[in-house]
């Protein structure tokens, strides 16, 4: 679990930090020629590209070759198949734990010192809120989007500018900006190792305002210079509001006054820049799925039906114990686990056998000791000769770790005419998931590839 947690957030990081740069990038472009509500829906491009890594990858239609060793060969080699010696995978995830959960508790303590700022709330008679506080106000905080107002609202704003600064707050709501901003708090913490995602929120939550002021202007093209001067009377906020639309520090104030005197695109271009997100949304989405490694199939996941009936031996032996043999009939494709005990240790064993079109045998194999995978060995090997799996250390005299004898005997031939075609000789397995061999001496022969 580790593993796949630490492997998602790799693929996530990458996929998200590209996204987060080609939305830097399309801004300068998508601002003067669509507008700042093509600009803040670009955006739309990071969550689509972080989903695109959750989906299940590609599967590759055949099964990896890798030739397994028949027992009397292997016999006479010293090879030894070598797991990590240092699985980094679960200190990583406890490190990104904490991460998470320092920055959580970072977030909700600015969230909690705001609100508490705010003092005592009395509701007014339209149906919004009124604070002993200045400071960051008006403000959109909290689930249900309540509208907080400066306890000077009335004294600090003019008539026509207290309608502007109340339409500026309800697009907040209607927009549903409060959401994407708690998205953008939730991707903070889950990335809390990336600058680039802290700086891109900042950057996000400033589109937002740009993309909320130009809604505003849309809906009174005549009060530029109205609503101007009610954005220089608003006082800035030095608390941040991880969840909420409020005026902070870092409000873009410069740049908002100079949007003011940028003309709004018309509905050609509104919709224009609208498909061309879109696009780009799926186009980007797509490429982050795409990029992401083909999934290794077994034959029955490629296609071939599974089969019954494939007589199968298995042994086990533990350093230079004795071995443990089992006969069975194994269902073709179907995993079997099998459970031992060894000083101290669990090990548990998921075989699966099945034929491939050429008569040959497919074997893989999960090994896992006290619930840790060890090693996840690919093999094929010929009917009726045995497979072995060597996992530890191998010295002159002796031989530490554990070893697997696989045999299975022919298949039929309705077995074999419904096994895949082809076999890749490519091994698309993830670095993380894949042993190395470690030959003593000779390298090994030519007609034994690596596993």
């Amino acid at each position: 679990m580790a593993v796949d947690l630490i492997a998602w957030l790799l693929e996530a990081t990458l996929a998200g930090s590209a996204a987060i740069l080609a939305v830097l990038l399309l801004r300068r472009w998508l601002l003067p020629a669509f507008g700042a509500s093509a600009a803040y829906a670009a955006w739309m491009l990071v969550p689509a590209a972080l989903l695109a890594t959750l989906l299940p990858a590609a599967i590759a239609p055949s099964a990896p070759a890798v030739l397994g060793i028949p027992a009397e060969t292997a016999a006479g080699l010293s090879a030894t198949v070598v797991v990590r010696p240092f699985d980094a995978a679960p200190w990583l995830a406890t490190a990104w734990m904490l991460g998470l959960v320092a920055t959580v508790l970072s977030l909700a303590r600015q969230q909690r010192r705001f609100l508490r700022g705010l003092g005592a709330l009395s509701r007014r008679d339209d149906g919004m809120y009124q604070s002993e506080a200045v400071a960051g106000l008006p403000a959109v905080i909290g689930w249900r989007s309540r509208i907080v107002l400066p306890r000077d609202f009335e004294q600090r704003y003019e008539a026509h500018e207290q309608q502007l600064v109340l339409c500026h707050e309800n697009v907040h709501r209607r927009r549903g900006d409060l959401p994407a901003s708690a998205f953008a708090a939730v991707l903070r913490c889950l990335f809390w190792f990336n600058p680039l995602v802290h700086w891109a929120a900042r950057r996000f939550r400033q589109d937002q305002e740009l993309a909320c002021d130009a809604a505003v202007l849309r809906r009174f093209p005549l009060s530029r210079r109205s609503y101007g001067d009610a954005l220089f009377k608003a006082q800035l906020a030095d608390q941040p509001l991880p969840f909420g639309c409020h005026w902070f520090g870092s409000h873009p104030l410069k740049e908002r006054i100079a949007m003011l005197k940028h003309p709004l695109p018309d509905k050609r271009r509104w919709f224009a820049g609208f498909t061309v997100v879109i696009a780009l949304t799926v186009a980007g989405g797509w490429t982050a799925w795409a990029a992401q490694p083909a999934r290794v199939a077994a034959p029955a996941e490629a296609g071939a039906p599974a089969q019954d009936g494939l007589a199968t031996t298995f042994k086990v032996r533990f350093d230079d114990g004795p071995w443990r043999a089992e006969s069975l009939r194994m269902h073709a494709g179907q995993p079997r686990t099998f459970d031992y005990e060894q000083d101290g240790s669990a090990w548990s064993i998921a075989l699966t056998v099945d034929t491939l079109k050429d008569g040959n045998i497919f074997v893989s194999a999960d090994i896992l000791r006290d619930g840790v995978s060890q090693a996840q060995p690919r093999l094929i090997t010929k009917p009726g000769a045995a497979a072995v799996i060597r996992v530890g250390d191998g010295y002159p005299d002796r031989f530490v770790g554990i070893a697997i004898e696989v045999l299975v005997d022919a298949p039929s031939a309705e077995a074999v005419e419904a096994a895949p075609a082809k076999v890749s000789a490519a091994d698309p397995l993830k670095p993380w998931q894949m042993s190395v061999a470690r030959w003593n001496g000779a390298a090994p022969p030519a007609s034994e590839t690596e596993c």
